[in-house]
């Protein structure tokens, strides 16, 4: 697939597949962020901006967040990154059922993702070190480690391996076309946060004019619409570039046809 190829075929599966992408997203994206927006209603006061720069001593010190309101802030941001990889890997099998001409329902997607969940964390942890690494020892050295173990999270789901396994594999499928998917994965990331950003910007805003105390359902709306549709471009994007790199040099294509015709199906790309 061309970089248009991939790009269309994003768009194409998340159209196709999106009941069960939003469910799926909703289900552990809604209640953490609806959560955290609710600890942070305190934050100036629950002020408005506006409010707050006409006079600052609308501002009341005793109004920030407690040592609680922080800990629980806290606790739902780690829960967050619990949730991350799961959803991610619920969301790959769900798309790689779709491209192989297959229908996964929500429920049994998550179920059958819940066995690899300490696999996804793992993998997600290790290779976000590898780019804070990277990124500390050169300004763009992360987007290295990103480019050669982006297709981390597929490798677990579709071939059902270890995380260290996986980043290896992965490793070996992109080294023949670093380039090509370094610039597919970058540019994806760019209109990934280009689309959070027309989402999410105007709640935030509001939310920020408003005064939290009032305005923190905004807040929470303006974290939620953004990840309900980037976490999942982003998903798919990685899960296509897996497909392709292993077309290209395992003859999966091949073997995709040899399966369909054994049970008379067709492949949704």
């Amino acid at each position: 697939m061309t970089l248009g190829d991939i790009m269309d075929g994003a768009f194409r599966l998340l159209k196709a597949n999106l009941r069960t992408i939003l469910l799926v997203s909703a289900a552990f994206v809604v209640p953490v962020n609806v959560v955290v927006a609710f600890l942070q209603r305190d934050v100036l006061g629950g002020q408005g901006m506006l409010d707050v720069l006409n006079d600052p001593s609308l501002v009341d010190p005793a109004a920030y967040p407690s040592v609680g309101q922080f800990i629980g802030i806290g606790l739902s941001v780690l829960v967050s990154l619990l949730v991350t990889p799961f959803v991610g890997g619920v969301l790959t099998r769900v798309v790689a059922a779709s491209y192989l001409g297959e229908q996964m329902p929500p429920g049994r997607a998550i179920r059958t993702t819940a066995r690899w969940f300490w696999a996804l964390l793992l993998g997600f942890f290790c290779v976000h070190l590898l780019e804070l690494v990277g990124l500390v020892a050169c300004l763009v050295g992360a987007l290295v480690p990103m480019t050669f173990f982006v297709l981390t999270t597929p490798a677990i789901v579709v071939e059902e391996i270890g995380p260290i396994q996986a980043m290896s594999r992965s490793a070996t499928l992109v080294r023949p076309r670093f380039w090509q998917t370094l610039g597919i994965a970058v540019l994806a990331g760019i209109m990934a946060s280009f689309i959070g950003n027309i989402l999410g910007t105007p709640f935030g805003v509001a939310a920020g004019l408003i005064g939290l105390r009032n305005g923190w359902p905004l807040q929470a709306l303006g974290s939620i619409l953004p990840t309900l549709i980037t976490t999942p471009f982003v998903t798919i994007v990685s899960t296509l570039l897996y497909f392709d790199a292993r077309i290209r040099h395992e003859g999966l294509d091949l073997q995709m046809m040899a399966a369909n015709l054994d049970r008379g199906a067709r492949p949704a790309l």
